[in-house]
């Protein structure tokens, strides 16, 4: 009969994990020991046209010839040209600065706008809430926009596909940035926790296995009358003006994390897989969302959302179910439902394997139908983001629209 289990073995199937993963992905990134060490792949003027710019192909092409100063570009095999995002970014700024883009719907906040913060909340696990935050974050950042990403939850996700480890690289995490004052340490200003990715226009505030200290930490203190629904607020404050958008992912449970989150959020995603299981819990969260922000508003009763959009994931519209189920949920909830779903795709799962966004993968590694359908998808989502943030902006001008 085998031996009775405790830590020791728990710890040992952790090391042996930690030790296969850390290889599975020296493999996978090979020649580079990590994936931040690989170049973001280049992108073509049709990418740049229809997704950064938001303008006509030939009409792009055009100001790629005629307007002076421009970066080149580099030509590929079969006398196709790709550009880099930085110098895509160069170029869109150019499009404003000559008028070839209309005023107002610049992708940077203009004086007096207000950073967007948007938490992506669902306390159900499984509904792609990280896969939301990473796919969006860069096609917003791809758009011009300046993103901050906060990794809310321990487990700490959407850090480790933008390959920022704190645990594993001793390096400052959220926690640092959440955590009390004691007699040893006290918090870190935000700026120092914020790291860099190798996507230009996306930082990040790691998570942390370490968020579940903040949790105990904060039960106490709240027992002292410390308040701490505006802690997450407070520590993010005097960086907020250096982005345009801050996106939250959070962990599939309440916390006091997420509750911070709630009180600093200024939009709310909830994405929603496409079962009826996940329909029922979807109403049960409600609930308690509806009494979080209550208990919130006791104490500030201003507090209120610019939007609260639902998004349906995981969803394949050739399941009669899943289709069935769509139109339920867009009957019962009308025009808080976006109108793009994220949908099932082996391009998603496939990269989801190889820890790459949408964005980051070259299309030619699927074939064109099937690349073109989730880019849709992600794409349409974070548009309709886009265009929640720019009604919160005030803008009269209409989002740049894709071509």
């Amino acid at each position: 009969m085998a031996g009775k289990i405790n830590s020791d073995d728990l710890e040992r199937y952790s090391i042996r994990l930690g030790d296969a993963l850390d290889e599975q992905m020296r493999r996978v990134m090979s020649p580079d020991d990590r994936k931040s060490d690989k170049p973001l792949r280049r992108f073509s003027i049709r990418e740049m046209a229809d997704l950064c710019i938001g303008m006509k192909y030939n009409t792009l092409r055009s100001h790629l010839k005629t307007l002076k100063g421009l970066p080149s570009g580099r030509m590929e095999p079969g006398n196709k040209k790709t550009y880099a995002l930085e110098e895509i970014h160069e170029i869109q700024r150019a499009l404003f600065q000559a008028g070839k883009l209309p005023d107002g719907t610049q992708p940077w906040r203009l004086p007096g706008e207000e950073t967007a913060k948007i938490l992506v909340y669902n306390l159900k696990g499984g509904v792609a809430k990280s896969t939301l935050v990473a796919n969006c974050a860069e096609v917003l950042a791809a758009r011009g926009y300046r993103v901050l990403v906060c990794d809310l939850d321990p487990q700490a996700s959407v850090s480790d596909l933008f390959d920022v480890r704190a645990d594993l690289d001793n390096v400052p995490s959220i926690y640092d940035v959440l955590r009390y004052e004691s007699a040893d340490d006290g918090p870190v200003p935000a700026h120092q926790a914020i790291a860099a990715t190798y996507f230009p226009n996306i930082d990040i505030l790691p998570g942390s296995i370490a968020l579940t200290e903040f949790e105990y930490e904060t039960a106490q203190a709240a027992a002292s009358g410390v308040p701490f629904y505006q802690r997450l607020q407070e520590k993010l404050a005097p960086i907020e003006d250096s982005y345009d958008v801050i996106i939250f992912d959070t962990p599939p449970h309440m916390s006091f994390c997420v509750i911070t989150a709630v009180y600093a959020a200024s939009g709310m995603i909830i994405p929603l897989s496409a079962g009826m299981l996940d329909v029922v819990s979807l109403e049960k969260f409600l609930e308690l969302a509806s009494s979080t922000l209550r208990s919130i508003e006791n104490v500030v009763p201003e507090k209120k959302f610019d939007f609260l959009r639902f998004v349906l994931t995981r969803y394949q519209p050739s399941d009669p179910a899943q289709l069935q189920l769509s139109s339920f949920l867009r009957h019962t909830l009308g025009e808080a439902m976006l109108r793009t779903d994220l949908l099932s795709s082996t391009a998603i799962a496939d990269a989801g394997n190889t820890m790459n966004p949408l964005l980051e993968v070259d299309p030619s590694e699927f074939t064109r139908k099937t690349y073109d359908r989730i880019a849709e998808s992600v794409i349409g989502i974070s548009l309709e983001i886009e265009q929640e943030i720019m009604a919160a902006r005030g803008r009269k001008s209409s989002v740049r629209e894709v071509a």
